[in-house]
């Protein structure tokens, strides 16, 4: 079957208007390889191939198919041209049958606006249930292989495909099975029309498209009918590439998952709408909250159980998929539907997450789409689409912003005092009065200053607050106001100037961190809703010893972690989306031990790293390691980081999804410190802790396995060192993975 893994498409096309619409509308959301509308061979505007300079198919890094053109041939076959260059349009002239796929569909209308519909495939098979609870046949769309057909090579770099498959006759069987499914096979030559291929060379896969409509043959001012961008998909999952690594593109797959396609096995509707909501919302879809599961049956009948996915952001954000001049952001790409996901409503998009919903009893009962809009829309009773997606606690955070105005009196030895202020960026940076005003004086409201250093790699020793911690106060405690809308606040713990245990001054510079939540009321006067409110957290340098404050290196953006988690609000909404805040805490001295108040846990361990470098790796690998990190947390909390809870929807291998500047490379940036396993009999001392090696720490986090460690070993690594010896531990791993090596970071990750 040809059950796949893209994000929400879910819109249809009026009946009644459809051809006025076909000459006002203009192409949507496109992709590096999709072409719609491209003009035929020799035409001004299309490049034709470099035919001096052949490559050939296997080899070629990149791949540029073009369709040129598609009409309809004697019999009702489709007969398309192509051509296929690298991207420098030199000609690949050894394309064989076996090495493409073809796909065509109509675009359906629907009865609920002139701008929504859904593609039917031409092309479609009939599964048998085998597996799995699903009791009866289904038709399911399918892409037909070019070796069926009749395939001509031109030689040049262009080819000729006619399909086997009819559109305007398909098989007896095929028809019947779809007259009673209810589905229309029927040619409507006055429709646009997609036709889409599958290359995939081994290397490089390309899936261009080309809308048209049969009648005229016109491809411009035609309706090009996308509801998401691949694009904005691939912001998460660095890029979309499924059924064997040859589907990258959602434009190619709504021509396969659509209203027409069920998985047999399972009865589950392939629709692309339909599936990609709900394996997003998977372990939240109500039906498995209940107790059900979300399973499609793929190739060979394999189940995918999507019951235990877990979305990395509010499942609310439509938007991040859904782009359209309304809804969308300048970082995203548009679609000319990309707005549809609040204009349009439907049983089947908003049943796919809602699928604990009897829309036989919803209102009186709804038997159709066509009322859905009277009450889901801005006018209507419920309210816009948009409105109701609303996360209100976010939007609520709007509402405040966190300054640090200054910091005094940072030397050895010196109390330093922070000034601050919390201001409403809504009302012109009107300031809070966070010693009065409710959302901070309600319970559940906390705001804390913190004080880390040094900025070259955080230990924050000697700030006699656990095992490596930062220094804290509490912004409402010690706060004084100073009449201009800020607070003042001095820290009753010293900079460290080496006179006290363990006889360790700060130097260099140091951080300040405003960190906390509010207390906000997101109610009504009727029925109040008071809720934690994440404070964005803000992080200022500062100098100890420096003549300048100078920050801590920035290793990866936070915009790059926001793509997927759309915010990272952790440690009950206190810290929130600052990497910066993140890492004075998560260094690598610091561990859970002081939450490891109830052994054994499952790792066995007493205590385990939470340096930011290797923990963050160690949870996202979590498909990859061979043993999952156990960190525990607030009240004594094990978390296991394996599989079943972490599903990380891009490629493990491509470091630049979080990283920037190429921080990800050998050698380390100098002051990169070895990470603590073990802390040691005195947890303040940093003198007595076991210490790996910082390129062995980093690489290991991934690359957990016994295999790994022994390189590592061999080539300098230490996996059980210390504070006095580590000056002598010279890893050499940069010699063969360093940058321009054979071996290179990027090489070996396909960087």
């Amino acid at each position: 079957m040809n059950g796949g893994d893209r994000m929400a498409q879910w819109l249809k096309v009026s009946l009644c208007l459809l051809t006025l619409v076909l000459v006002s509308c203009g192409g949507g959301g496109g992709s590096s390889t999709a072409t719609s509308g491209t003009a035929a061979p020799g035409s001004a505007g299309l490049t034709l191939p470099n035919t001096a300079t052949p490559v050939l198919y296997a080899q070629s890094p990149t791949l540029l198919p073009i369709i040129t053109q598609a009409r309809l041939g004697s019999g009702g076959v489709l007969v398309m041209d192509f051509q296929l260059t690298d991207e420098n349009y030199n000609a690949i002239l050894d394309l064989t049958a076996a090495d493409f796929r073809v796909s065509v569909a109509k675009l359906q209308g629907t009865p609920i606006g002139n701008l929504t519909g859904s593609w039917q495939s031409y092309i479609n098979r009939i599964e048998q249930p085998g597996v799995g609870p699903g009791l009866e046949a289904k038709l399911q769309a399918t892409a037909e292989r070019a070796t069926s057909g009749t395939f001509t090579n031109n030689g040049d770099g262009t080819y000729r495909y006619v399909t086997a498959a009819s559109l305007t006759n398909p098989a007896a069987d095929i028809l019947a099975q779809a007259l009673s499914e209810g589905l229309n096979l029927n040619f409507e030559a006055g429709r646009t029309h997609r036709v889409a291929m599958q290359f995939a060379n081994g290397q490089v896969p390309a899936n261009p498209v080309y809308d048209w409509i049969p009648v005229s043959g016109r491809t411009t001012d035609i309706l090009h009918y996308d509801v998401a961008a691949t694009e904005n998909c691939n912001s998460c999952h660095s890029e979309l590439a499924l059924h064997g690594g040859g589907r990258t593109e959602v434009q190619y797959c709504v021509t396969c998952h659509n209203p027409g396609s069920t998985d047999a096995n399972s009865g589950n509707s392939v629709d692309f709408k339909v599936m990609v909501h709900k394996i997003h919302m998977g372990a939240n879809l109500p039906s498995v909250v209940a107790g059900g599961s979300y399973v499609i049956y793929g190739f060979n009948d394999t189940p995918h159980d999507y019951s235990a996915l877990h979305f990395p952001r509010d499942i609310r954000d439509c938007h991040v998929c859904h782009a359209g001049s309304a809804t969308g952001t300048d970082s995203q790409t548009l679609t000319h539907q990309g707005d549809n996901w609040n204009e349009y409503a439907s049983r089947a998009a908003c049943g796919s997450c809602h699928d604990d919903l009897d829309f036989s009893l919803h209102y009186g009962g709804q038997d159709s789409d066509e009322n859905c809009m009277s009450c889901h829309s801005v006018s209507g009773v419920a309210g816009s689409i948009a409105r109701s997606h609303v996360d209100p606690i976010q939007q609520a955070r709007t509402a405040f912003e966190g300054r640090i105005l200054g910091v005094e009196n940072t030397a050895p030895g010196d109390f330093p005092t922070v000034r601050f202020s919390i201001v409403n960026p809504l009302q012109g940076d009107a300031p809070y009065d966070v010693l009065n005003d409710l959302p901070f004086t309600q319970s559940g409201a906390s705001i804390s200053l913190k004080l880390a250093w040094s900025t070259t790699d955080y230990t924050n020793t000697g700030s006699n607050s656990g095992v490596a911690n930062t220094a804290s106060v509490n912004a409402f405690s010690g706060a004084v106001d100073n009449g201009d809308g800020s607070f003042s606040v001095t820290f009753t713990t010293a900079i460290p100037d080496g006179s006290l245990a363990p006889n360790v001054a700060a130097s260099g510079s140091g951080s300040v961190v405003l960190e906390g939540r509010l207390a906000v009321d997101v109610g009504t006067v009727a029925n109040p809703n008071i809720q934690r409110i994440p404070l964005t957290n803000v992080v200022a340098p500062f100098a100890i010893t420096d003549s300048n404050a100078s920050s801590r290196r920035q290793v990866v953006e936070l915009d790059n972690c926001l793509a997927c988690h759309g915010t990272l609000s952790l440690h009950g909404g206190n810290r929130t989306d600052n990497i910066d805040s993140c890492v004075t805490c998560h260094n690598p001295r610091n561990t859970d031990r002081a939450r490891r108040t109830a052994p054994p846990y499952s790792d066995g361990k007493t205590e385990e790293s939470v340096d930011f470098k290797t923990m963050i790796h160690a949870i996202h690998a979590a498909a990859y390691r061979t043993n999952p990190i156990v960190v525990v947390g607030f009240g004594g909390t094990e978390h296991v980081f394996d599989d079943s809870l972490v599903h990380f929807p891009g490629e493990l291998n491509n470091c630049n999804a979080c990283h920037i500047n190429n921080s990800y490379g050998l050698p380390l940036a100098a002051g990169v410190l070895a990470t603590t396993i073990d802390s040691g009999a005195d947890a303040a001392d940093r003198s007595d802790d076991t210490l790996v090696s910082p390129q062995a720490a980093v690489c290991s986090s991934c690359h957990d396995d016994a295999v790994a460690q022994s390189h590592m070993e061999s080539n300098g690594a230490d996996f059980a060192t210390n504070e006095a010896d580590i000056g002598n531990v010279l890893e050499q791993c940069e010699l063969c993975h360093g940058a321009g090596r054979t071996y290179s970071v990027e090489s070996v990750h396909g960087l």
